[in-house]
C-alpha cells in the first residue's frame, strides 16, 4: 500500500582508527526460540561479544501462542535484558461468527512515536555527517494509491459482481468442505524466498483485456490471474517458494493496483474468477509454493460521500449522515455508517488521530477497526478466503492506520481457525511502512508473525548502491536489532516493492545487483524479491533519496512484464520472462545456495566487517547447528580485500573455506595478531562470496 515517506537515509558513523575496525567483531544473533546463542552456533565459540545473544522465535508448528523471548546478555559488553514474554492467548474458532466484546485494552488507541518532521536529503547529496540519525519519519499523504481514483474516478462506471458471487456473510459458511485437505504450512517460514507482484502488470492470458490507455501507468492493463498460473514455472525454477500478490477482491474499475476494495467477497472480473484464484493456488501448491493473501481491512473505495463535506471533522464530529452510495459494497452486513469511522479526509498525516480514523484521500471510506462488530465481520470474510481459496497466509495492508486491538483479535483468530483446518503456521504479515523500527516490533507484539524491514531499507540505500560506507550497513542491522531483538530473524526482508524505487536506477551498472541480491538473500529475515528485478528493471530515477510525495516510486516501477504491454522503460522493453538471462540466473544460483546450506536461512547472523571510510567490503558470519557461512560483498566499483575473524571453535585456524558460488576461489583461516581466527578474502567488483568451510 502507498505509504510515499520522505525519509533522511542514514547516516555512516566514522570509526577513530582503523586498527578499532579490524578488531571490532559486532556480534547479533538470530536463534531459535529456547536455545541460547551459544548452543545454536556451537559449543564451543571464540569471538568477541559486544551484543546480547538473543532468541528468535521461529514459526514452527503447532503452537498457536508463539513466544518472544529476550534472554540473558552474553558475556562481555552486553546489554543487560530481563526476559519478556508476548503470549498471543488462541480463539475458538468459532467465534469468529459474532461479534465479540473488545477488552479495554484491545480498544485503546495505538501510542504511535511522536518522530517530528521528515528530513529531506537531496537528490544527488551523499549521506548526512555522523551523528545524524534517519529516526524522522514523513508521514505524508500516500497519495499514488489515490492518484488513479483522483485522475479517472467517473469515467469507467461501476463494475457489476460476477453472477454467483455471495452478497452476505449469511450466504457464506465457514465449516471445512468436506473431504477437502487442505496444504500444510511450511515448517518454518525462514526457509522460504518470497516474491512480490502486481497482477495487472505482470502476466496476461489471452483472455486478459486493458481498460483505458495502455500506455497510462494508471490504467488497467489487463494481466491477470491465469496469466499468472501460466508463468508459476518460471518462479519455482529461479527458486521463488511463496507469492504475494496485489489483492484479487473486487474494487472500483479505476483502481489497477487492487487496493480500493467494494466486494470482499468476490474476485476482480478484470483479473479472473474465484475458479481462477482456486486453480492458481491449487496449481502453486503442486509446486511446493505457498501463497499469502493481500487482504485490505483498512479501507474500502469511494463506496459512498458525506453529506456536509469530507474534510477531516476531528475526534468529535463523526457526521451523522452520509450521502448516496457511490459504489455497491459487499457483504451487504457492512453496508451501514456504524461500520465507518465517518470523521472526514485526513488532511494531517502526522495528526495520530488522523492517522487512524481518517479516510485516504480523496474519498477511501475507512472502516471502524475499533467497532468489535465490525472487526468480527471482517474476521468472518478473511476467514472464508482461508477456507475457499486454501491460501497459506494473509498480508494485512496498513496496519499502522487500523485499530491495534482489531490487529491483535485478528491475529489470534484467524491463525486459530486455520489451525483448524490443519495450517498450524499460518503466517500473518503486517504491512506498516513506517521509518522507525521500534513501530514494526510493536506490531510483532500485536500478534503478527512478520512485518516489513522498511526502517532498514531506508537506511541502506546509498550504502548497497556504493555512495555511502558499508558500516551504516551495520549500524542500521544494530538499530533494528535493539528494537526487535531476535524477531528480526523473521521480519520480511526487501530492496525494492511494489510502493518504492526500484533498486536498480537508470545508468548504474547492472552489476550492482549481485552484492544487493546477495545481502538480501542471506541476510536474516524473509527475503522478498519484486516482479522484474530477476530481469534487471530500473527506476528511471537518479536520485538514492528514499521516495517522497514529490517524487513518487509509481507507477514507474510496475511496468508490464508480458511482452504485449504497453507500458514499458527501456529495461522492461520485449518479453521479460526469460530464464537465461544473467539477473535471473544469479538469484537461481542464490536461491539454490540459500536453500543448501542451513545457515543461511535460520543461523544467528554476526557482523564480522564494514568499512568506516566509504563503499567496499561487508561480512557477515551465519551460525546454525555447528556449521559456519561468511558471507562477504564488496560494494565497491573495483575489487576490495579484508581481514576479518571468524568463529575460532567452528573454523579453527588452518580451516579451508571455499566459496560456494565460486568453487575455484578459497581461503585458508589463520592466526590473528590479536589472537582468534581469521580469514583475508579478496572480493570482485560489486562481487559476494559465501565461504564453507571444507569436510577434511
Amino acid at each position: 500500500m502507498k505509504r510515499l515517506l520522505a525519509l533522511l537515509v542514514s547516516a555512516a558513523l566514522v570509526s577513530p582508527s582503523a586498527a578499532q575496525v579490524k578488531t571490532v567483531v559486532p556480534v547479533v544473533e538470530v536463534a531459535p526460540v529456547g536455545v541460547s546463542g551459544a548452543a545454536a552456533a556451537g559449543a564451543s565459540l571464540s569471538k568477541p561479544a559486544l551484543a546480547p545473544t538473543l532468541s528468535a522465535p521461529t514459526l514452527t508448528a503447532p503452537s498457536l501462542t508463539p513466544t518472544l523471548t529476550l534472554p540473558s546478555p552474553a558475556s562481555g559488553r552486553g546489554i543487560q535484558t530481563a526476559a519478556v514474554q508476548v503470549l498471543a492467548q488462541p480463539a475458538v474458532p468459532s467465534a469468529i461468527n459474532a461479534a465479540k466484546a473488545a477488552t479495554p485494552q484491545d480498544g485503546a488507541k495505538a501510542a504511535v512515536p511522536d518522530v517530528g518532521p521528515a528530513v529531506q536529503v537531496d537528490a544527488q547529496s551523499k549521506p548526512a555527517d555522523a551523528e545524524r540519525a534517519a529516526k524522522e519519519v514523513s508521514r505524508t499523504e500516500p497519495a499514488p494509491v489515490a492518484k488513479a481514483v483522483r485522475q479517472t474516478q467517473g469515467r469507467l462506471g461501476k463494475l457489476q459482481p460476477p453472477a454467483g458471487t455471495p452478497e452476505r456473510l449469511a450466504d457464506i459458511s465457514l465449516v471445512p468442505t468436506p473431504g477437502k485437505e487442505y496444504f500444510r504450512s511450511p515448517a518454518d517460514w525462514r526457509d522460504e524466498v518470497m516474491y512480490s507482484l502486481m497482477l495487472d502488470r505482470f502476466a496476461r492470458s489471452p483472455e486478459g483485456r486493458p481498460l483505458g490507455d495502455p500506455k497510462n501507468g494508471t490504467s488497467r492493463h489487463g494481466g491477470d490471474i491465469k496469466g499468472l498460473t501460466a508463468k508459476l514455472d518460471y518462479l519455482k525454477d529461479m527458486g521463488v517458494t511463496t507469492l504475494i500478490m496485489s489483492p484479487v477482491t473486487m474494487g472500483v474499475p479505476e483502481a489497477y493496483h487492487g487496493y480500493a476494495p467494494t466486494h470482499l467477497l468476490a474476485v476482480d472480473p478484470h483479473l479472473g474468477t474465484m475458479e481462477d484464484y482456486k486453480n492458481l493456488v491449487s496449481e502453486a501448491h503442486k509446486r511446493g509454493l505457498k501463497v499469502v493473501l493481500d487482504l485490505v481491512l483498512n479501507h474500502t473505495g469511494p463506496v459512498f460521500e458525506y453529506k456536509e463535506g469530507s474534510q477531516w471533522r476531528g475526534m468529535d464530529g463523526e457526521a451523522k449522515e452520509i450521502g448516496p452510495w457511490e459504489q455497491e459494497l459487499y457483504p451487504l452486513e457492512m453496508k451501514d455508517p456504524k461500520h465507518f469511522t465517518r470523521r472526514g479526509v485526513i488532511d494531517d498525516w502526522a495528526n495520530r488521530d488522523q492517522s487512524q480514523y481518517g479516510d485516504f484521500p480523496p474519498n477511501y471510506r475507512h472502516w471502524a477497526t475499533e467497532n468489535p462488530e465490525t472487526q468480527g465481520l471482517l474476521i468472518q470474510v478473511a476467514s472464508w478466503w482461508l477456507k475457499e481459496a486454501d491460501v497459506d497466509g494473509v498480508r494485512l495492508d496498513a496496519i499502522r492506520h487500523m485499530n491495534p486491538g482489531f490487529v491483535k483479535r485478528f491475529s489470534r483468530e484467524i491463525k486459530a481457525y486455520a489451525g483448524s483446518l490443519g495450517k498450524k503456521n499460518f503466517l500473518v504479515l503486517g504491512e506498516n511502512s513506517t521509518g522507525v523500527d521500534g513501530e514494526v516490533a510493536k506490531d510483532l507484539e500485536l500478534g503478527t508473525d512478520s512485518g516489513y524491514n522498511y526502517p532498514e531499507y531506508r537506511r541502506q540505500s546509498f550504502a548497497l548502491h556504493g555512495k555511502a560506507p558499508t558500516r551504516q550497513l551495520e549500524d542500521s542491522f544494530r538499530s533494528a536489532h535493539d528494537a526487535l531483538g531476535g524477531a528480526l530473524g523473521r521480519i520480511v526482508r526487501f530492496i525494492d516493492n511494489h510502493d518504492t524505487y526500484r533498486f536498480l536506477r537508470q545508468g548504474e551498472p547492472e552489476g550492482l545487483l549481485k552484492a544487493a541480491f546477495a545481502f538480501l538473500l542471506f541476510s536474516a529475515g524473509f527475503p522478498l524479491v519484486y516482479y522484474g528485478a530477476e530481469q534487471a528493471f530500473r527506476q528511471i530515477e537518479g536520485r538514492l533519496t528514499p521516495e517522497g510525495g514529490d517524487r513518487p516510486a509509481d507507477p514507474q516501477n510496475r511496468e508490464d512484464m508480458f511482452a504485449e504491454g504497453e507500458f514499458k522503460s527501456e529495461s522492461s522493453k520485449g518479453d521479460k520472462f526469460d530464464a537465461s538471462s544473467p539477473t535471473y540466473k544469479l538469484l537461481q544460483k542464490l536461491a539454490e545456495t540459500r536453500k543448501d546450506l542451513a545457515p543461511l536461512r535460520r543461523g544467528a547472523q554476526y557482523v564480522r566487517w564494514s568499512d568506516p571510510w566509504g563503499a567496499g567490503v561487508y561480512a557477515f558470519s551465519r551460525i546454525h547447528e555447528g556449521q559456519e557461512v561468511l558471507v562477504v560483498i564488496n560494494t565497491a566499483a573495483e575489487a576490495r580485500e579484508a581481514e576479518m575473524f571468524v568463529d575460532g571453535g567452528i573454523t579453527p585456524v588452518g580451516s579451508a573455506l571455499t566459496d560456494a558460488l565460486d568453487g575455484a576461489y578459497g581461503v585458508e583461516s589463520h592466526a590473528g595478531a590479536e589472537g582468534g581466527s581469521k580469514v583475508t578474502v579478496r572480493v570482485p567488483a560489486h562481487g559476494a562470496r559465501v565461504l564453507v568451510r571444507r569436510a577434511k
